[in-house]
């Protein structure tokens, strides 16, 4: 008995565990990609609002938004931010 399978064109047969590598590296670069344009500029953070950067500004300034500081410099997490919107966090963070 013979058995015969066939395949669509440009099909590929691979191993799941190389499969499972090559996805591994994949998620690795989405989310270095993804962690770089997470942590926001006040410019950016007011463009992503739609509001002017006084706004951001001086919602900073009454603890109002989700932000952190870095010696002198001021950045906010877009992660943060979407949760803010929602009502869930507000005010400083580390």
């Amino acid at each position: 008995m013979s058995v015969r399978i066939e395949l669509p064109e440009h099909t590929c047969l691979v191993h799941r565990d190389d499969l499972k590598g090559v996805l591994k590296e994949v998620f690795l670069e989405i989310k270095e990609e993804y962690d770089a344009s997470e942590v926001m500029t006040i410019k950016e953070t007011a463009t992503y609002l739609k509001v002017s950067v006084p706004v951001v500004r001086d919602m900073i300034a009454g603890n109002e938004i989700p932000y952190f500081r870095r010696g002198q410099v001021i950045r906010l997490k877009r992660s943060d931010i979407k949760n803010w919107m929602k009502g869930e966090v507000g005010g400083q963070h580390g």
